[in-house]
């Protein structure tokens, strides 16, 4: 009963996770930390909300004037994960689950792929403890679109080692149906570098044991059907990005960001060097976010994925050596010449974030690592560990001196909190040294096999645990009172500009360089950021409580042109309809402001003028123009234009708005929500053109008369994915029926000095890139110094 081991070892995997994240998975407190807070909730509670009515909106009226959310995608509305734990789980709580599942996930799916290489059972705990709490996956927990994403990587690579063993065409079929959950995740960014590698596994494999055209045919086949399988998410999200920032490209400037800075390779070893942001000791953000530079992957393991390259010749270890450091090379992003070539393959100049390449790195030491064990624990005659003396006498020297100077060198922030941490650093580096020279020496093959996961854990425990704290949920489910504020305001007052079938729409103007608050830094030790950041209304979180955010927020798919209009404020306030304002006060609260100047929601006028582009029309509206009798169009409308009338809004929900006409001798009736594809706009049931009016919001044309309007969205990029996925899930269940004894043509075994060549070639092209780098790139390399020499200074 192998399984049965097996099953335990995944349990075991669950277990660390969740003591890893204890308060967060038994539920005592609630993940926050930046995106969680900012973005995730809001938007997964929008989805949950619904879900709960048996609805699946598509549009969301209460983020930046209205906003295609399903079409944005990082909520992950049809991930059946998501789906599930909705029903199940208030948001928060939903949320904490969801990140703490995938992160087992994520470790089962690396076990098991060890596993299928032939490893102990130890060994293959190790590689799925190195990925599931590696420094990359943790700190990006407040991500769990990205994390989703990340977790099934490793049962995508096991899965092509199924179909190139057994041939069984259901393994293909399960493939093509993880490709498709990951597209439905919400991080198509980590879908594409995930996919990519993962073909190259596929194409090294066939490549190497002589597979056949099926096996080439099989790949393509499982891509193709996967992405068909979530059509019903791609096509709106394309839709979205061609209209989004993201439409044109990203410009070189924006595509490096974030690149890999050459001295923050000391990380690997010292994750706190340069400072934490969950200690508020970081002190590099114009360098990149610590989240995205982070590549630790812990010590211990990278001495075990060293073991592995040294002593073993399969294919196993040539591939995923490759993918290890080609993953390190490409996140040096600007660092390095080849990464401009990356900037004209289509597709990828979509992505920004060049360090998201060291999920590569993460899957490659991690495999590496539990390989190398493997080969530790099967050694007949075990080597000394002579040749690592000199690294754990550096490691203690290097240790000691950071001890005893008390400076801190790059730390922002609290300096004795900095020195603390270093120092935390120093002995843990010490530690992970002499604990894996001893692993990897004579006598510790006995103790080992349960020695190396316990050390493993502590080492990432010791960096990680306190990364992503948890808050009192009270801090989601309290209404603030800023929005209780609002809300009795807006039903009380009597002097309403339009109907209060629409909530009040606001805009926050509470931020980290007119407030004392930071949402990027120092949560580990403070916590009153976080606590009242939902009070502040800023970006999505108006929603929650039955308000509606105007301007944009943290989405890189928000629609440009609302970037655009956004940069009008306050001046366009009024415009957007824009009533209340929330700023934080001097006595440290915050003050709501009524604006009585706000024009209503829908209003008739009997002017236009036209604009000769979105520029121009943005320049005539900066300058002021009569907003109140005057739309600024872009298009000129065909029917002839009356003299106005009175509107008002008598129905508003998510994907349906009614405007009931009075009084009506005709004119342009403008609906200040987004105009977006798929909207459409019937009067009196005969369906009308809606143009584009004052550079982001709706208007149609209606006739003397006319007594309602009805704005319906129904949006065609919807409708054809979901054929399309109708489509790719019959055609799947076939496939699963009719080719369930389907075997694939054989391939031969892996040879077993495979990998030997390709540890050379890695080794030899790594080198050469970098070399050419420093060439083609000196000053770049060369700021680094410059870095380090301010460091030490301040």
């Amino acid at each position: 009963m192998e399984w049965r081991k097996d099953l335990g070892a995944v349990g075991l995997l669950g277990a660390a996770v969740a003591i890893f994240f204890w308060p967060a998975a038994v539920l005592e407190g609630a993940f926050f930390v930046q995106d969680v807070m900012v973005q995730n909730h809001p938007f997964r509670d929008f989805f949950a909300r619904a879900l709960h009515e048996g609805q699946l909106p598509l549009w969301n009226a209460a983020i930046n004037c209205g906003f295609p959310l399903f079409a944005e995608g990082q909520a992950g509305p049809l991930y059946p994960p998501n789906v599930i734990l909705a029903l199940l789980l208030p948001t928060w709580a939903a949320l904490n689950w969801n990140i703490v599942l995938h992160l087992w996930l994520a470790g089962a799916g690396m076990y098991a792929l060890v596993r299928a290489f032939g490893a102990v059972r130890p060994a293959a705990l190790c590689a799925g403890l190195c990925y599931a709490l590696s420094g990359y996956m943790v700190v990006r927990a407040m991500s769990p679109n990205f994390i989703a994403v990340c977790a099934w990587l490793p049962l995508l690579f096991w899965l092509v080692d199924r179909i190139l063993k057994r041939g069984h065409f259901f393994y293909v079929l399960l493939f093509a149906l993880v490709i498709g959950l990951q597209l439905v995740a919400g991080h198509p960014q980590a879908a594409l570098y995930g996919a990519v590698a993962v073909a190259g596994y596929w194409l090294y494999r066939s490549w190497v044991q002589g597979a056949g055209w099926v096996a080439w045919l099989a790949l393509a086949v499982a891509f193709v059907l996967g992405a068909a399988l979530a059509a019903v998410q791609l096509l709106p999200t394309a839709e979205l990005v061609q209209l989004s920032n993201r439409g044109a490209g990203l410009s070189w400037a924006s595509f490096v960001a974030m690149s890999l800075p050459p001295e923050r390779l000391a990380t690997l070893l010292w994750p706190n060097f340069f400072g934490n942001s969950a200690h508020g000791t970081y002190g590099s953000r114009e360098v990149g976010f610590f989240i995205q530079l982070c590549a630790y992957v812990g010590v211990v393991p990278l001495l075990l994925a060293w073991a592995a390259l040294r002593e073993r010749r399969d294919g196993q270890v040539g591939f995923f050596a490759v993918l290890a450091l080609v993953g390190l090379v490409l996140a040096l992003g600007k660092y390095t010449a080849i990464f401009s070539f990356f900037y004209q393959v289509p597709g990828f100049s979509l992505f920004r974030i060049p360090t998201r390449f060291l999920l590569w790195f993460a899957v490659g030491v991690s495999a590496l690592c539990g390989l190398g064990l493997d080969q530790v624990l099967r050694r007949e005659r075990p080597r000394p560990a002579n040749g690592w003396l000199l690294a754990v006498v550096l490691g203690v020297a290097s240790a000691g001196l950071l001890w005893v100077s008390g400076i801190a060198l790059f730390g922002d922030g609290s300096e004795t909190r900095y020195i603390h941490h270093l120092r935390g650093d120093g002995l843990r580096l010490i530690g992970a040294l002499i604990i894996g020279a001893w692993l990897l020496g004579r006598r510790a093959r006995r103790v080992a096999a349960w020695a190396a996961p316990v050390v493993i854990f502590a080492e990432l425990y010791s960096f990680g645990a306190d990364f992503n704290g948890t808050i009192e949920p009270a801090a989601y489910t309290e209404t603030p009172a800023t929005a209780r504020e609002i809300l009795a305001d807006f039903r009380l007052s009597s002097s309403r500009s339009h109907t209060t079938a629409a909530p009040p729409r606001i805009v926050s103007l509470v931020n980290e360089r007119n407030s004392p608050f930071d949402w990027h830094g120092g949560w580990a030790y403070d916590l009153e950021s976080y606590r009242r950041y939902n009070e502040t209304l800023r970006m999505y979180s108006g929603g929650l409580y039955g308000l509606a955010n105007a301007l944009p927020g943290w989405s890189p798919l928000h629609l440009y042109r609302h970037g655009e209009f956004a940069r009008g404020y306050p001046a366009f306030a009024a415009l957007a309809g824009v009533e209340y304002a929330v700023r934080y006060s001097r006595d440290g609260g915050f003050e709501v402001q009524r604006l009585t100047t706000a024009l209503p929601r829908a209003y008739v006028v009997g002017q236009f003028h036209l604009a000769t582009s979105p520029r121009a029309g943005l320049s005539y509206m900066a300058r002021g123009f009569p907003m109140r009798g005057e739309v600024v169009l872009e298009e000129a409308p065909v029917a002839s234009i009356g003299p106005g009338g009175a509107a008002e809004i008598v129905r508003y929900d998510d994907e349906e708005v009614a405007v009931a006409l009075t009084d009506s001798a005709g004119g342009i009736l403008v609906l200040s929500d987004t105009y977006y594809p798929g909207w459409r706009a019937f009067v009196d049931g005969v369906e009308r053109p809606i143009l584009r009016a004052n550079h982001v919001f709706r208007a149609v044309v209606v006739p003397a008369g006319a007594r309602e309007v009805i704005f319906s969205y129904e949006p065609d990029s919807f409708r054809y994915g979901l054929l399309v996925s109708v489509a790719a899930v019959a055609l799947w269940l076939g496939l699963a029926w009719g080719g369930r004894r389907l075997i694939l043509p054989p391939v031969a075994n892996m040879p077993t000095d495979a990998g030997a060549r390709w540890k050379v070639r890695a080794v030899l092209g790594v080198l050469i890139v970098v070399i050419h780098a420093i060439a083609t790139q000196g000053p770049l390399w060369s700021e680094w110094l410059e870095r380090l020499r301010l460091g030490v200074g301040s």
